[in-house]
């Protein structure tokens, strides 16, 4: 009874604020150990379109990487990979930029590719957030060394899709199967997601598919390079699956796929990365502790939080990024409201407490800095020709005028566009001044890169081009 009434409630509220942030779809589910609680589906897949059910599929975005993340720690139970042996020695080619010294991924790991510890930038060249339309998953990872990094290897946290891609195509390459197939196989199967799929040509075709809605832009594109940062297309019932499995500490249906104790070792954080585990974000609330993960971009806003102790989680899939994360405040209010009524018993029995998760240390070393020190450039009177304000070039037909369309109607975030001035004797990328280590290559103190050496310049690996006027086309 405690909680239908809950439920209810919630299934009665939800319709009105997708009404007032203008959500044309939402999915949800309320899952503890034994399976799932309540799911609903409110809404349309698109405008006009089928509705929304629990069943209907949703891209899950950045919410990928905790699927990523388990696979790994699967093929670390397999023995196909070791969490703490140097990634050259499954991809020897490859490698990547520093300020710092040279093959720098001789020290990289994969706990440093899912822990965001790499010491990588957000974005590669080739498949990014404004270039989704040209290169596949193996060319957008190719295009990862030509990168910089922003800090030295395991000495700061930076969030960022290049290590989980890598880490993705790390599997792919050691299983010798792409890593869709590679996921179905060892993931989706096992857990019962017979839906969910990582492989773009199998969801193209499903038909109960949400579509992703930005504004715009009419058609959002389904297939992105970023296979393993933000692949998956999943629905709210079997995304519930997932939680169950992990609330289970790698058991389902009384099936043991992954030792309790590499889950465990996913939700362990470091000095270096506070509240951030394998793949997953850690907190501390209600006397406890959570996991959660968001995801973001093309059309969809997701998420998903569960509290081990209290065996209770909740997904919400959204698709629209015109409002402002309904389904995070969504699923948190929930989660709050059951466990603050005392619907939901604390029963932390075979879990281990949060106390001896976060902030402990997982073999990551501990730096207090990452031995550079930021030392801005005095102006040099050459550097005139860099000032200016530059905009993304973005590829394909359709998307580039879009999104050329957006910045000149200015309807567009700060991320959009770059503007690099001349400010107390210092080049400058707003109040962030410049220091250049290479001709005409310059480095902000957050340690992003702006290349201006070549004809193209690029800013955080992106592609640039220099505008007369913010607004031209």
């Amino acid at each position: 009874p405690a909680y239908r009434e809950v439920f209810n409630q919630y299934g009665a509220a939800i319709p009105q604020r997708m009404d007032k942030h203008k959500i044309p779809g939402l999915s949800i589910a309320v899952v503890d150990r034994e399976g799932i609680l309540w799911a609903a589906g409110f809404g349309r897949t698109g405008w006009n379109k089928r509705r929304v059910t629990p069943e209907t599929l949703f891209s899950i975005q950045s919410m990928s990487k905790t699927f990523t993340a388990t696979a790994v720690m699967m093929a670390v139970q397999d023995g196909l990979v070791d969490l703490d042996t140097p990634i050259t020695a499954y991809l020897p080619e490859f490698t990547v930029n520093s300020r710092w010294e040279e093959n720098p991924q001789e020290k990289m790991t994969l706990r440093h590719l899912l822990s965001h510890t790499a010491g990588f930038t957000h974005e590669a060249p080739v498949g990014n957030n404004l270039d989704t339309l040209y290169g596949s998953f193996e060319e957008h990872v190719a295009s990862i060394s030509d990168t910089w990094l922003r800090h030295r290897v395991g000495a700061r946290h930076s969030y960022s899709n290049l290590g989980i891609d890598l880490a993705a195509y790390i599997l792919q390459v050691k299983s010798g199967m792409p890593f869709a197939e590679y996921m179905k196989q060892k993931l989706f199967d096992p857990l019962g997601m017979s839906t969910s799929s990582m492989d773009y040509d199998v969801v193209e075709r499903f038909p109960d598919r949400a579509l992703g809605h930005m504004p715009f832009i009419t058609e959002v594109p389904v297939a992105i390079p970023m296979v393993g940062a933000g692949g998956v297309y999943t629905s709210a019932a079997e995304l519930s699956r997932f939680v169950q499995f992990h609330l289970n500490r790698g058991t389902i249906d009384g099936r043991c796929l992954l030792d309790g104790n590499l889950v465990d070792t996913m939700y362990t954080s470091s000095p270096v990365s506070p509240g951030a585990g394998l793949g997953i974000g850690i907190g501390e609330k209600h006397d406890s502790y959570y996991l959660t993960h968001s995801g973001g971009g093309f059309g969809f806003l997701t998420t998903m939080k569960w509290y081990p102790e209290y065996g209770i989680g909740c997904v919400v899939l959204t698709n629209s990024v015109n409002h402002d994360e309904q389904n995070v405040k969504i699923s948190n209010e929930l989660l709050d409201e059951l466990i603050t009524k005392h619907v939901v018993a604390k029963d932390p029995s075979d879990i281990p407490p949060g106390d001896q998760l976060i902030g402990k240390d997982n073999k990551l070393p501990v730096l207090d800095e990452d031995g550079s020190v930021h030392t801005p450039t005095p102006y040099k009177r050459q550097w005139g020709r860099y000032t200016g304000t530059y905009r993304y070039i973005a590829k394909g037909y359709k998307l580039g005028v879009i999104v050329r369309l957006v910045l000149a109607l200015g309807y567009c975030d700060s991320g959009m566009k770059l503007t690099v001035v001349k400010k107390d004797n210092f080049l400058c990328i707003g109040d962030e001044k410049l220091e250049e280590v290479q001709p005409g290559l310059f480095f902000t103190p957050s340690g992003e890169a702006l290349d201006l050496r070549g004809s193209l310049p690029t800013w955080r690996n992106i592609k640039m081009k220099k505008s007369r006027f913010y607004w031209s086309l």
